[in-house]
């Protein structure tokens, strides 16, 4: 399932945990006004890139077209536009006019021709190719991402299908606890991302954060690797990415704190770490935050 949500960036980093090493700004000296290329390293995820080159996180999907938010996504060795300011990059297609281009990003088409990077004329006619790159700065787009897991039907819940629908083993306890520890934030919970990245290593333990029902347990297509989907009977569900292995089954029952998996960078992931999140049932994921010691 993909889902759409509207743009907004949430970059804050939370109190009492401990930071990624703070990243060093690509900024140059003197103002840049071309696309440049990056290859994504081990760990990277849209968030790090984004402190890299002082841009909003939406700014580095907004420049690759197609680019699904989540840090999953993003392969080491491959290669990224990086826009020279906050932005999109817009690739015309047949039937683009710059009229369309205004009203898809919400930028004055005055704005779009005078931007040095573009290279239009000073004066008109502005005239676009197919196949032409066009910096809109300032520019917004819709933020995509895949669910982790089965898909979820709203009417149905994890009677959907693809989940475990029976009766429920053990139900939570109203707490969280962090599913790994040392917890290192290498990707916040965002629009794009509604998640908390957590860092590890190959194998490290990986803990339920509250007691509840197994109700998925295994490889997501969706980009996910190796998933388990915990329903605490108290109307949240969490979810747990790219383990190296799962050590739970569907319909079992665990207690918090249990061990359910050893983690890992299974799926579309740059590094080991857990994706970690909440679920509010059928409806939207919610920032974990506010839930964790």
């Amino acid at each position: 399932m993909t889902v759409v949500v509207p743009p907004f960036s949430n970059n804050r980093l939370y109190e009492g945990i401990i930071r990624q090493a703070q990243l060093r700004t690509e900024r140059p000296e003197r103002p840049r006004f071309q696309v440049m290329k990056y290859t994504i390293q081990k760990g990277d995820t849209a968030w790090s890139i984004a402190q890299k080159f002082d841009l909003s996180i939406e700014s580095i999907l907004w420049g690759n077209e197609g680019m699904s938010a989540d840090a999953g996504q993003l392969q080491i060795g491959q290669v990224i536009n990086i826009l020279p300011e906050d932005g999109v990059l817009h690739t015309i297609i047949e039937g683009d006019t710059l009229e369309r281009l205004e009203t898809m990003h919400g930028v004055p088409i005055a704005k779009i021709v005078a931007y040095p990077g573009n290279g239009f004329p000073e004066q008109p006619p502005f005239e676009l190719h197919v196949g032409q790159a066009v910096i809109v700065p300032g520019g917004r787009n819709p933020v995509i991402w895949q669910e982790p897991g089965p898909p979820v039907d709203p009417e149905k819940g994890r009677k959907s299908g693809g989940f475990y629908d029976g009766p429920l083993a053990a139900v939570g306890t109203g707490s969280f606890i962090w599913p790994v520890s040392p917890v290192v934030i290498t990707q916040p919970f965002w629009s794009g991302h509604p998640a908390i990245d957590v860092d590890t290593y190959i194998g490290q333990p990986v803990y339920a954060s509250d007691s509840g029902t197994v109700i998925f347990s295994g490889w997501s297509t969706s980009g996910y690797g190796n998933l388990v989907i915990i329903d605490h009977g108290n109307g949240l569900w969490t979810y747990y990415g790219h383990n190296e292995v799962n050590l739970v089954r569907e319909g079992e029952g665990v207690y918090q704190g249990q061990q359910i998996a050893e983690s890992g960078s299974t799926g579309r992931s740059s590094g080991a770490h857990v994706d970690f999140r909440i679920r509010r049932e059928a409806a939207n994921f919610i920032d974990p935050t506010p839930f964790l010691p």
